[in-house]
């Protein structure tokens, strides 16, 4: 077996853990200047395309360098350290937005960044310690390796057999595609760090397959975001893909990198319940998010000073008033009573 033990490895697991960290608070700070673009553009009175804000680019450059900081994480730290720590990127948004947007902080994003926050507390100390250098003859090994094999040939057997035009197989096809893109950024990461700290492997073959199905894999996740966020709602999306994903990268870790072999049952165990706590966290911050910024289908007189009713104005799509009461009120009667002695 081709496999290289890092040295000081513990301070390497740390380190990548801390580009981690800081590149997903760096994208949901992006997330929230681009949300504070578009309210811009929104109130301006001749309307300009997002793409001509500088504020907007601004964003986008420091979403850039956030996934930077992602992708450089998993060359010191295994996947299944790395992967989970994407949901501080959703509940720092959440912190973000109500800090600087002035968007409502509830309950339930409080508990949502708690419980977070304690599984990734958890998943950082109980994460296997392994500790191996990703050499261009580590991947190849791996890459031909029984266990992927096996892992990618039942995936295909599930794909075949699930309804072609259902939610289910919908959501294989992407959790097989995030499988290799964690695979693929570990190797591609790994080995140039591995470059740079002991010998240059970004002369092998292998290296540039890897850049090539990390490139690929990348393109294909976002255009099946892109449809689900067409199908479905951003609150609905947003956990889902992340636990989908963080679930499809663990798997791929523990199969392709062996990141598990010798793991004791109670850190394991633990490791476990802090990923359950990490995704109930994200499914707190994210519930019922869009619903409170659903405007109102009617106009309510009475919040107006000066005005007492307790009846409600409602839209009148067929004709070309503004709207009209409900049909029997007193000040319907009062109106018409008016006009007839006119």
């Amino acid at each position: 077996m081709f496999q290289t033990t890092l040295p000081n490895g513990r301070q390497f697991h740390l380190f990548g853990v801390l580009l981690a960290v800081l590149g997903n608070l760096v994208i949901s700070i992006s997330l929230n200047i681009q949300k504070c673009s578009h309210l811009q553009l929104a109130h301006q009175e001749q309307a300009r395309p997002f793409f001509r804000s500088l504020l907007w680019w601004g964003g986008a450059l420091l979403m850039a360098l956030g996934e930077t900081g992602n992708f450089a994480a998993y060359g010191f730290a295994p996947i299944t350290l790395i992967a989970p720590l994407g949901c501080m990127s959703v509940t720092g948004s959440a912190f973000i937005s109500a800090m600087f947007l002035k968007e409502n902080l509830r309950a339930s994003d409080v508990l949502g960044m708690t419980l977070a926050f304690a599984g990734s507390y958890l998943l950082v100390n109980f994460a296997p310690n392994i500790s191996q250098a990703i050499s261009a003859r580590t991947v190849q090994y791996y890459f031909v390796g029984w266990q992927f094999l096996v892992y990618v040939k039942r995936n295909e057997a599930h794909c075949n057999s699930t309804n072609a035009g259902g939610t289910s197989r919908f959501q294989l096809i992407y959790g097989i595609i995030a499988s290799l893109t964690v695979i693929s950024v570990k190797a591609v990461s790994g080995m140039i760090a591995f470059s740079v700290t002991d010998k240059m492997q970004l002369t092998y073959p292998i290296f540039y397959i890897m850049l090539i199905i990390m490139i690929a894999s990348c393109v294909f996740q976002v255009k099946f975001l892109n449809q689900a966020t067409n199908l479905y709602s951003t609150a609905t999306v947003v956990p889902i893909n992340h636990i989908f994903f963080t679930t499809s990268a663990i798997i791929a870790g523990i199969i392709f990198y062996k990141e598990f072999l010798g793991a004791a049952f109670l850190a394991m165990f633990i490791y476990f319940f802090g990923c359950f706590l990490s995704f109930l966290g994200v499914l707190l911050v994210t519930r019922n998010r869009e619903k409170e910024h659903l405007p109102q289908s009617y106009i309510d007189l009475g919040n107006i000073p000066g005005k007492q009713t307790l009846d409600k104005i409602q839209p009148d799509s067929n004709g070309l008033s503004c709207g009209t009461l409900p049909d029997g009120s007193d000040s319907t009667k009062s109106q018409s009573g008016e006009k007839k002695e006119v």
